[in-house]
């Protein structure tokens, strides 16, 4: 997918929402795993076409955790990966 804005916002958000999650320590276990989610999905968006279509199914995942624990930000790494389930069933189809 060419634009990876959705998931360059979705772990700016999920990284705010970590660290002000860790600031207390009933927090922190919530918030050291957004973060550490945070950082995978920042690589991602990163990543070439070609990287995230090797890890699509691993980003799936992440995503359904991620939305668990950070609800905007999961959210928004799901409509990026449904974007990208699209993407390819106009690949398929051509």
């Amino acid at each position: 997918m060419k634009n990876n804005s959705l998931l360059k916002v979705a772990s700016i958000i999920g990284l705010f929402v970590g660290i002000l999650e860790t600031i207390s320590i009933i927090g922190a276990i919530v918030g050291i795993p957004t973060i550490v989610i945070s950082w995978y999905i920042r690589k991602v968006s990163l990543m070439k076409d070609s990287e995230i279509e090797k890890n699509k199914e691993k980003l799936f995942y992440v995503s359904i955790i991620y939305a668990i624990i950070s609800p905007i930000s999961g959210i928004l790494a799901l409509l990026f990966y449904i974007g990208l389930e699209r993407e390819n069933e106009k690949k398929l189809k051509k």
